[in-house]
C-alpha cells in the first residue's frame, strides 16, 4: 500500500503501531526513489548540451588528453633512436634459413672445404660424423670469413669445442679447444680422488697415531691373563693390553676384565680396566709393593645416585624451610639463662621496657596497673610491629587477676584494661540473672503475661471480650477452627487493659516452604464493651496474583463479555479460578485491580470499555477506547491496547472478573491477541484494611 499522508491531527490523538510503521514505509521508500534516482545514468531530465554551456561541441567522440599522454609515453610501441641506430647496424645477411634452420648440412660425404668455396660467406653448419673434412664428432657450427681465409668453430654433443683456420697455407687441421670451466673441472675431478691423495687431517692423525703396537697384529688383547696374578704378568711388560678372567687372583671384579697398562719404567706404572659390566678401576703398582692397588672409577650415574642419597638425608642436614622457620625464630633473650623471668628495678617506667618477661613489685614501677599496690606481678612485654607499637600483659599472683595496655604508633599509651576471668565473669553473670528474675517477679505476673491452656485457652471467637483475663495473654487455636477466627488455625495474643481497652491479633502460621501462603498471616480486631467486637483486619501476609491469557479469544460485536484470563503467572494464596476466569477474594478489605487487552483491530470504526466485575455485576469501568477514522478500511490492521486499574472493596469469598464491551463496523471479524503476559494481564493485589460498611 502506498504511503498516505494524515493532515487531520489533534493534540490528544494517541499514536499507535500503525501510525509508526506508516511513517517508517514512508521513509523508506523516499530513500529508495532517491537512490533509484542517483543511479540512473541515463539523462532522467532530457539535459541538452546547449543547457550546459557546450552547444558548439561537435557530436564526435574524442580522446581526452590524460589518453593521448599516455600513447604518447607508450615506449612498448614506439621505438627509440638509439634503438634504431642498432638495429641499423645490426647482421642484415641471412645466417640461416627461413624457418631458422642450418644454412649448411654437411652429411653423406660432402666436403666442408667445397662448402666454403661455394658459398663464400658467413653461415651456420651441422654434420654429423660421415661428412669430409668435418670434426670428428656430429657438432654444430660457425664458419666465418671467405673462401681464401676464414675460421671454423663448432661444439659437440659432449660439450667439446673443435677450431679449423683457413689461411695462406691451407686449411689447419680441427683442434680441440679446453674452457677454462673444462680444465678446472678436470683438475677438481682429480684432485677430489681421495683414494689416491693424503690430505692434512690424515696427516695429523696418523702423526699423533700409535707408533708401536699394542695389541697383536689381528687386534685382539696383547696379554690374555687367565690365571696367577695381574702383578706378576704385567710388572715388567711395559705399555701393554690386557684381557683377563675372575681366575686372576688379584682381579678387581667378580667377572673378566679388559684394560691397558701404562707404564713409565719396569717396575712400576699405571693403568685402568673394565669389567664386562661396565665397572671401571685405575691401578697403581710398584716394585717395592708387590701387588697391585685397584682403586674403583664411579660412573656419573652411581656418583649422581650417591650425592642424591646423601643430599635427601634430612636427619643431617639443614632444609630451606628450617633455615626460614629459624630466621623467623625468637632471636633475642626473653629470660635469663636458667630460663626464669627478669626482675625489673626498682623505679623503672613499664613503658620503657624492650621485650621480655618480668617480674616485680607493683607499688615500685611506674605506670603499673593498680597504682600503689603492692602485690608481686608479672609483666610480658611484647613489641608488635615498628613504629613504637607495643602490648603490655601484667598478672597479679595472689589473686589471678589480668591487665592489658597498649602503646601505638602515634606514641600515645592507651592506658590499662582489665581482663575478665571466669570466676568475676560468673559472678557477674549471676547477680545479672538474679536481677533480671527479680525485675520478671516484682513487674510479671500470671494474670498480666501468661500462656493459656486447656479449659482456661477461649477457642471460639464469639467469645465476649469481658470474658477474657486481663493482661497479655496467650492461646493456641487448634485445627479446624471455624467459630470467626481468620484462619482455621494459628494462635492470638490478647492485650486487655480493660473492658474498653482490649485488642486482639490471630497469627497464621505454616510451613510456607510447601506452599502454605495462604495460612500465613496477621490480623486485628478490637473490642468495645458496649458494641462487642470489631472486624478482622488484615496486617500482614496479604495476596497477589498475576494471570495472563493463552491463545486468542474471539470477540463478538455490539456485546459485553468475559476476558478468558486462564494462564496463572503467579497466586500467592491459589485464589484464582482459570477455569472461571476469576479471583475469589481469600479475605475481606481493599484490592488494587489491573487489567490489560491487546486486540486485533483494523481501520474502522472501534469502540471498546473494559470492566471491572464483582459478584457477576458491573462495579467499575477502567478504560475506554474509540476510534472514527475519516478513510475507514477494514482490511487495514491497527492493534490496539486497553489499560486500567481501579481499587475494590470485597468481602471474603467475592469474586471479581474482568468484561470487555466490543463494538465496531465493518465485517472482519476482531479478536483479543495471543501475546503474553505484557500485553494481556490480569492483576491483583490486596492492600488490606477491612470492608468498611457504607455511610
Amino acid at each position: 500500500m502506498a504511503y498516505e499522508e494524515k493532515t487531520d491531527w489533534l493534540p490528544d490523538d494517541p499514536i499507535n503501531e500503525d501510525d509508526v510503521n506508516r511513517w517508517e514505509k514512508g521513509i523508506k521508500d523516499a530513500h529508495t526513489d532517491l537512490a533509484a534516482h542517483k543511479n540512473d545514468m541515463n539523462n532522467p531530465h532530457n539535459t541538452t548540451k546547449a543547457q550546459i554551456g557546450l552547444g558548439n561541441v561537435d557530436n564526435v567522440q574524442q580522446a581526452a588528453k590524460k589518453d593521448f599522454d599516455k600513447h604518447i609515453s607508450d615506449e612498448t610501441i614506439h621505438i627509440s633512436s638509439s634503438e634504431r641506430t642498432k638495429w641499423n647496424n645490426a647482421q642484415l645477411t641471412k645466417l640461416t634459413d627461413e624457418k631458422g634452420k642450418y644454412l649448411a648440412s654437411i652429411q653423406n660425404g660432402l666436403d666442408f672445404h667445397k662448402i666454403v668455396e661455394e658459398l663464400d660467406q658467413t653461415f651456420f653448419f651441422y654434420t654429423d660424423k660421415t661428412g669430409i673434412n668435418t670434426p670428428p664428432f656430429a657438432t654444430r657450427g660457425l664458419y666465418i670469413g671467405y673462401k681464401s681465409y676464414g675460421e671454423a668453430l663448432a661444439m659437440d654433443y659432449e660439450g667439446g669445442t673443435w677450431r679449423k683456420t683457413l689461411n695462406d697455407s691451407g686449411w689447419t687441421d680441427w683442434v680441440q679447444l679446453e674452457t677454462s670451466e673444462g680444465a678446472q673441472f678436470k683438475v677438481r675431478s682429480h684432485e677430489e680422488k681421495t683414494e689416491i691423495h693424503v690430505n692434512k687431517s690424515d696427516k695429523d692423525k696418523w702423526n699423533s697415531g700409535q707408533l708401536f703396537k699394542v695389541t697383536a697384529d689381528n687386534g685382539t688383547q696383547k696379554i690374555n691373563l687367565s690365571s696367577g696374578s695381574f702383578y706378576d704378568s704385567l710388572k715388567d711388560v711395559g705399555t701393554v693390553t690386557f684381557y683377563g678372567t675372575n681366575a686372576v687372583t688379584d682381579n678387581p671384579s667378580d667377572t673378566s676384565l679388559r684394560g691397558m697398562q701404562l707404564v713409565g719404567q719396569l717396575g712400576i706404572g699405571i693403568g685402568y680396566a673394565v669389567d664386562v659390566r661396565g665397572n671401571a678401576w685405575w691401578f697403581f703398582y710398584n716394585a717395592n709393593d708387590s701387588a697391585i692397588n685397584w682403586y674403583q672409577i664411579e660412573s656419573t650415574t652411581g656418583a649422581q645416585a650417591k650425592i642424591d642419597g646423601h643430599a635427601n638425608k634430612t636427619d643431617i642436614h639443614v632444609t630451606k624451610s628450617d633455615k626460614d622457620k629459624w630466621n623467623n625464630a625468637q632471636l633475642y633473650k626473653l629470660t635469663d639463662t636458667q630460663g626464669y623471668r627478669t626482675k625489673i628495678p626498682d623505679g623503672t617506667d613499664l613503658l620503657t621496657l624492650p621485650s621480655g618477661f618480668y617480674y616485680a613489685l607493683g607499688n615500685v614501677i611506674i605506670n603499673n596497673p593498680v597504682s600503689g599496690d603492692g602485690s608481686w606481678y608479672n609483666y610480658d612485654v611484647i613489641e608488635t610491629g615498628g613504629g613504637g607499637r607495643k602490648t603490655i600483659l601484667a598478672s597479679r599472683s595472689y589473686d589471678g587477676t589480668f591487665w592489658t595496655a597498649t602503646i601505638h604508633t602515634d606514641g600515645v599509651f592507651k592506658g590499662w584494661n582489665k581482663v575478665e576471668t571466669e570466676a568475676s565473669a560468673q559472678t557477674k553473670a549471676d547477680k545479672a540473672l538474679a536481677d533480671a528474675k527479680n525485675y520478671v517477679d516484682t513487674n510479671y505476673t500470671n494474670q498480666k503475661l501468661t500462656v493459656l491452656t486447656g479449659t482456661n485457652a477461649i477457642q471460639d471467637a464469639r467469645t465476649s471480650g469481658n470474658d477474657y483475663p486481663s493482661g497479655i495473654t496467650f492461646m493456641d487455636i487448634g485445627a479446624n477452627n471455624t467459630t470467626g477466627y481468620p484462619l482455621t488455625y494459628g494462635f492470638v495474643k490478647n492485650e486487655k487493659h480493660s473492658n474498653y481497652r482490649f485488642t486482639q491479633y490471630f497469627y497464621g502460621n505454616a510451613d510456607t516452604t510447601n506452599g502454605s501462603y495462604d495460612h500465613v498471616g496477621s490480623w486485628i480486631r478490637h473490642w468495645w464493651a458496649d458494641s462487642g467486637w470489631t472486624a478482622w483486619q488484615k496486617i500482614s501476609g496479604f495476596a497477589h496474583a498475576n494471570i495472563g491469557t493463552t491463545g486468542k479469544q474471539l470477540l463478538t460485536k455490539g456485546e459485553s463479555q468475559k476476558v478468558n484470563f486462564n494462564r496463572k503467572i503467579k497466586d500467592s494464596h491459589n485464589c484464582f479460578d482459570a477455569t472461571n476466569n476469576r479471583f475469589v477474594v481469600p479475605n475481606d478489605g481493599m484490592y488494587l485491580v489491573n487489567a490489560g487487552i491487546y486486540i486485533e483491530n483494523y481501520l474502522e470504526y472501534a469502540n471498546y470499555e473494559t470492566s471491572i466485575y464483582v459478584n457477576g455485576s458491573r462495579y467499575k469501568n477502567i478504560a475506554h477506547y474509540r476510534i472514527s477514522p475519516s478513510n475507514p478500511e477494514d482490511n487495514t490492521n491497527i492493534n490496539i491496547g486497553i489499560y486500567g486499574a481501579a481499587t475494590v472493596s470485597v468481602n471474603k469469598g467475592d469474586y471479581i472478573e474482568i468484561y470487555l464491551y466490543v463494538g465496531y463496523n465493518g465485517q472482519t471479524q476482531r479478536y483479543i491477541t495471543d501475546s503474553l503476559g505484557w500485553y494481556n494481564y490480569f492483576d491483583i493485589t490486596e492492600i488490606g484494611g477491612q470492608n468498611y460498611p457504607v455511610r
